[in-house]
């Protein structure tokens, strides 16, 4: 019997599919996979799930399928062997490529305020990446902006660790919760974004201006690299503010996802109104 259209689909991903645990466009895990389920920014074409899994969720696998999305009950040999891991935890799913927002599209669907200290909207905050290519970095820095609750992110097309499953899964999820811009040229968007009133500030270790001390109570731009030494000097000389953080040790800089996180702890501070 003639293999169906769907089956000759499956075999050729399959074919395709990288080895050594990571397989693009494949993403398992339950919290991972039901987040993004729920979610609903990342598009799901497929669903393997076992019997105790497809029972658990029945009502959102139901609507799912109704949305377009393909369902298979399968054994959990099956699922390992389409993970090449056996922590697949009954269910993988087979999604589309992260769907990057443009920023065109980005300006017109939200509103950027200077947020009053009584509302529950945080004061807009976008963090622009600045070619940040080691995976393990990138998933950090994205876990802490969906902590922090940023507008957005910006990243470049060129030199920079793509959104995949396995940034989905290294993030707990991050990536569902924000828009994620690709841009041609970050010098420019980050032009476009300060004509929007934003003021853009980056980390300089060598800067006699500290962090905490900084008035950053205002809708921001926060530029972030794989190491604050490398990054792009057209973006340092948009930037408003060059800020170093106050430390005790004798080590020059810290880690990005590290600096990433205590720059949006004190940005947040400072917008919520905080002494």
């Amino acid at each position: 019997m003639a293999l169906s259209m769907v089956q000759q689909q499956r075999k050729k991903i399959r074919r395709n599919s990288s080895p050594g645990g990571h397989r693009p466009n494949w993403l398992w895990g339950q919290a991972s996979v039901m987040e993004t389920l729920e979610v609903g920014r990342w598009r799901v074409y497929e669903l393997f799930v076992t019997a105790e899994i497809a029972e658990r969720y029945s009502e959102l696998f139901e609507a799912k399928k109704k949305e377009g999305t393909e369902l298979a009950v399968v054994s959990p040999t099956r699922l390992t062997e389409l993970t090449d891991t056996a922590e697949h935890q009954g269910i993988v799913a087979r999604v589309s490529n992260y769907p990057y927002e443009s920023l065109e599209k980005f300006e017109e669907s939200y509103s950027f305020d200077q947020a009053s200290k009584k509302s529950d909207i945080p004061m807009s905050l976008i963090v622009v990446i600045d070619r940040v290519q080691d995976t393990h970095q990138f998933a950090a820095i994205l876990r802490s902006c969906e902590q922090a609750g940023v507008t957005g992110v910006i990243v470049g097309k060129h030199c920079q660790a793509l959104v995949t499953t396995q940034i989905s899964r290294a993030s707990l999820g991050a990536v569902n919760y924000f828009p994620i811009i690709q841009s041609d040229d970050l010098s420019q968007s980050l032009l476009k974004i300060k004509g929007l009133g934003f003021q853009a500030i980056a980390f300089d270790s060598t800067s006699k201006q500290l962090l905490d001390r900084a008035p950053l109570n205002a809708p921001t731009a926060l530029l972030i690299g794989s190491d604050p030494l490398n990054l792009d000097p057209l973006l340092l000389e948009l930037c408003d503010q060059r800020l170093s953080i106050p430390t005790l040790g004798k080590v020059p800089s810290l880690q990005s996802p590290v600096t990433t996180g205590i720059f949006l702890y004190e940005i947040r501070r400072q917008q919520r109104g905080q002494a």
